[in-house]
């Protein structure tokens, strides 16, 4: 049995073979401007490496990452979050708790013993904390990106960052290197900024043992450190945590080639900022797609679509994911006697205001 998943994130794209339940190889690249040539060239590097194999060779392909949808010869596409759970459990089958930290996003997630997402959350609001956030503190302190995590481990005293929004931190950050402040105290101070947030992300689903990093931060080593300070537990890593995403959507791809539909989950749409938490979870497993909810919320939060089991599921819009707390007032506040949670006979909607 030969399958592939492919994953095109924001940064970085990503594609691992699967065969019999084996990694044959895998690549990772940037991701460049179109998604689609990007998932044809790591396709095409995959094959290269992969003892002569052809795209014929290959039974089933299933995309994830931001730009799944676009990867052409993918006969599925499943969400980074669930992928990222069943990559982990390949290696490390005793992880309860998942940090998948990416170029746009951090996201914390729960999983069970089979690898199947049982809750996460994502913030998604603001660029600090991601990839793209550490790339731009490299290119202000003049250092490769993969060279920022051993120069904090240098540092002899953190500076304290007060904010980690992408546009302060880095004002910050230029203020200390002008004051002749040490590169290795600056990158400390941000990586324990950082860490106090995938800290707080990770309280929200609950911090069980076993716990692992994926992603392609997870490969700064003073980040690592900084999380596992903050959190108490040492971070299961395997051997390369950026293909973890890739490696997810290979398994899905040779489990559907044996039949195995994919769970649902309860899916946290929201974020936390210096203002509060703001949080809608729809419990997959209990809706039903009745569409109830679309007709009563007055936000017009809510719409319904197709799971990647094809069965209709409440989905927040994605145009308002950013914007729930100016949206949505929460359910104690919403002032109507009919809201999404009267009218969801199966309780499947909740709020965190």
């Amino acid at each position: 049995m030969i399958v592939a998943g492919i994953d095109i994130g924001s940064r970085a794209a990503k594609g691992v073979i699967l065969k019999d339940g084996r990694i044959l190889v895998s690549v990772i690249r940037d991701t460049g401007p179109e998604s689609v040539k990007t998932s044809e060239m790591v396709m095409s590097e995959l094959l290269k490496g992969a003892d002569g194999l052809s795209m014929e060779d290959i039974q089933y392909v299933v995309a994830t990452g931001y730009g799944r949808v676009l990867v052409p010869f993918a006969k599925e596409n499943v969400s980074e979050i669930s992928c990222h759970a069943r990559g982990v459990n390949y290696y490390f089958p005793s992880v309860r708790t998942i940090l998948d930290m990416g170029g746009q996003d951090c996201k914390a997630i729960s999983v069970d013993e089979k690898g199947q997402v049982t809750n996460f959350v994502m913030n998604d609001k603001c660029a600090g904390g991601t990839g793209r956030f550490l790339e731009m503190i490299a290119e202000v302190l003049g250092l490769p990106l993969e060279k920022i995590g051993e120069v904090s481990l240098e540092s002899a005293r953190a500076i304290p960052f007060n904010t980690i929004c992408a546009v302060f931190a880095k004002s910050e950050a230029i203020n200390n290197l002008r004051k002749g402040i040490a590169k290795s105290d600056i990158l400390s101070g941000l990586h324990d900024a950082i860490a106090v947030r995938c800290l707080n992300l990770l309280k929200r689903v609950t911090i069980q043992k076993d716990f692992s990093i994926s992603g392609g931060i997870s490969k700064n080593k003073g980040m690592v450190a900084k999380i596992k300070e903050k959190v108490g537990l040492e971070p299961l890593l395997s051997e390369d945590p950026q293909i973890i995403g890739a490696l997810g959507a290979a398994i899905f791809a040779e489990e559907r080639l044996k039949g195995v539909e994919i769970a649902g989950m309860k899916v946290n749409y929201g974020y936390s900022d210096g203002t509060g938490e703001y949080f809608i979870t729809v419990d997959t497993v209990k809706c039903d797609g009745c569409g109830e909810c679309v007709k009563a919320c007055p936000a017009g939060l809510f719409i319904i679509s197709n799971d990647e089991s094809g069965k209709p599921k409440a989905v927040v819009k994605e145009q308002l994911r950013k914007k729930i707390a100016i949206a949505c007032p929460g359910f104690l506040n919403c002032g109507r006697e009919v809201n999404c949670h009267s009218v969801c006979a199966k309780d499947a909607i909740s709020h965190t205001w």
